[in-house]
């Protein structure tokens, strides 16, 4: 004599709850403001190559002005600076990384940046 088991799953609407993390609605970009949320520093020739991810990808206009400010209010020393939507990084001698992080972090805060999301 054998015993049968029958399992029964209720599946329930999963899309409704399923988030993208790198293509969140407009609505949701609007209410999260942007800050370098994970950083890493590696050693190149005679200085630091740093590269810091946003919390959230930048908008395009968010992109924009962070290049804008960044060309107006250039530090010493640092040799390049790239910004995209996902990410920031630049060189920097060794003494200097810190330093351009608080600068990124000012720019990012600044409310006429946020304006822009």
């Amino acid at each position: 004599m054998g015993v049968a088991v029958l399992v029964g799953v209720k599946r329930e609407n999963a899309a409704a709850h399923q988030i993208d993390m790198w293509a969140p609605a407009e609505q949701h970009e609007k209410s999260v403001p942007a800050r370098v949320s994970f950083r890493s520093v590696f050693p190149v020739a005679d200085g630091r190559l740093a590269i810091g991810s946003f919390n959230r990808p930048l908008l395009e206009r968010e992109a924009r002005r962070l290049r804008a400010a960044w060309e107006r209010s250039r530090l010493p020393g640092v040799e390049d600076f790239e910004v995209t939507p996902k990410q920031v990084s630049f060189v920097t001698p060794v003494g200097s990384v810190d330093a351009t992080w608080r600068s990124i972090d000012r720019l990012l805060a600044t409310p006429s940046l946020r304006k822009a999301s």
